[in-house]
């Protein structure tokens, strides 16, 4: 089966227009139509096709049951979950992918596959300023970065480990800031090293890790009889976009002799915003970094990276199946990671490279540092709203704080506000804790976002504010 490219255009033809035209998907839609689950699930023919039908037939299902659902994650009135807006020119790529249907289980069974992947994760770290760090594998997500970022720690630190493993090693401990994301936690599950040996440390005033405390908590670890294993910077938090103080934690994984991981998931392409290159020193001493393409370099889901300076062969174990010749010459991301089966992610990393260039890309990262700043003085004149200062890149944290009632009566009013703007569905964004107290919260990663859509998003937070007080 080979594809010429007037498929693609009619593929085109059948599904970008009718949904660009389609009434349940126009720009005046609410961005997510409904929070109940069994609206949605009424809505689904649930009978098992036992005939094939026509691709017009199936297009039509897909507009009635599938289509007024489908969020609105592109659109600029969307700000809640780190999601990157992805872009039309990598979903190009998903459609040669599927058609292809390439799977970079071996390199001999998708050549291009292991060597495009190899090619863009050398331009990932090109991109954001660690040419260094050029070796690494694409995961499916931040989660999964993480969870390979600190398996290439004990790879690297416990080689022996794939054989024996920690049975009557003392136990492992890993150091963040209580800030870092809860992939963290999970890794420390599925590695089997236990959330009880995950130190979270307080955090400064700016939400950045207070290094003085990690040295103390590493220093009273080692008195404990635990051995400290990695340390793990972030370089922009899911809550507010801070970014640790990387330079004097690489200091102390280095004094300590522990594996240095730093989490640019989301914030990490800033670094190549005008002006933002020094919040991130330090990020080039780090043993492993991660970025997600598909937040601010507006890749398609899904499309994480971990990088390095150099990756551990992780497991020694091929079976009688996957034997080939010229091995050694060959990259096999299986020897390095948990999966087998590996989808072909680097192809719509590679178009969306390709097409706008690492200088268009970081326009869009400086783009949505602007609106988050014009964010900030909408929504500093309304009355009683209260914006957190801390937001270096394009997260804002905000809440209602009326001088006259407690910090409870507050909290309850801006839970109500979240609830109200989910309801009314005309934006999207989401609620967080900072400091022990309710906030609202905003993330910008659209580049076609304008000033009036940030206009948009302030008239609705004062109607919900307005209508909430009312209650």
């Amino acid at each position: 089966m080979e594809m010429d490219l007037s498929q693609i255009k009619h593929y085109l033809d059948q599904t970008w227009k009718p949904l660009e035209k389609n009434e349940l998907y126009a720009s005046n839609r609410p961005i997510l139509l409904t929070n109940d689950p069994n609206e949605i699930k009424e809505s689904l023919d649930k009978t098992l096709p036992l005939k094939e039908d026509q691709f017009s037939n199936v297009l039509h299902s897909f507009n009635k049951q599938i289509l007024p659902y489908i969020n609105r994650n592109t659109d600029p009135r969307f700000g809640a979950y780190i999601t990157g807006s992805g872009n039309r020119v990598a979903a190009i790529a998903e459609f040669i992918k599927a058609f292809y249907n390439q799977n970079g289980l071996k390199w001999n069974n998708s050549p291009i596959s292991s060597e495009l992947e190899q090619l863009v994760i050398q331009w990932i770290s090109e991109f954001v300023l660690l040419p260094d760090h050029g070796k690494g594998v694409l995961t499916s997500g931040g989660s999964m970065s993480n969870l390979m970022a600190l398996h290439f720690a004990l790879a690297t630190k416990f080689p022996k480990r794939e054989m024996t493993g920690f049975y009557g090693n003392k136990p492992l401990t890993v150091y963040c800031s209580n800030q870092t994301h809860s992939s963290i936690d999970r890794a420390m599950v599925f590695l089997g090293l236990g959330r009880d040996h995950l130190r979270k440390i307080d955090v400064v005033g700016d939400y950045r890790i207070d290094v003085s405390k990690l040295r103390e908590t590493i220093e009273k670890d080692l008195a404990s009889g635990f051995q400290p294993l990695a340390i793990v910077g972030n370089a922009g938090t899911t809550n507010t976009g801070s970014i640790d103080p990387l330079n004097d934690m690489a200091d102390l994984a280095a004094e300590y002799n522990l594996w240095y991981h730093v989490d640019g998931a989301y914030g990490l392409p800033a670094i190549r915003v005008p002006n933002y290159e020094h919040f991130f020193r330090g990020v080039e001493r780090a043993d492993s970094v991660i970025i997600n393409p598909h937040k601010w370099m507006y890749v398609p889901f899904e499309a994480s990276c971990v990088l390095l300076k150099n990756i551990p062969k992780a497991i020694h174990y091929s079976p009688d199946y996957l034997f080939t010749e010229n091995a050694d010459e060959r990259w096999e991301s299986s020897e390095h990671t948990i999966e087998l089966s590996k989808e072909f992610r680097a192809l719509k990393i590679w178009f969306t490279m390709k097409y706008y260039g690492a200088d268009k890309l970081t326009h869009f990262v400086e783009h949505d540092i602007l609106m988050t700043s014009y964010l900030a003085d909408q929504i500093g004149v309304l009355k009683n709203m209260t914006v957190d200062p801390h937001h270096p890149l394009s997260i804002l944290c905000f809440r209602y704080e009326d001088p006259d009632l407690n910090s409870a009566e507050n909290d309850n009013i801006n839970i109500k506000m979240i609830r109200l703007i989910e309801s009314r569905g005309n934006v999207f964004i989401t609620g967080t804790r900072l400091k022990g107290r309710i906030h609202l919260r905003v993330y910008f990663g659209n580049p076609e976002r304008k000033k009036e859509d940030v206009d948009r998003l302030v008239e609705e937070i004062r109607q919900v504010n307005a209508q909430v007080l009312l209650e």
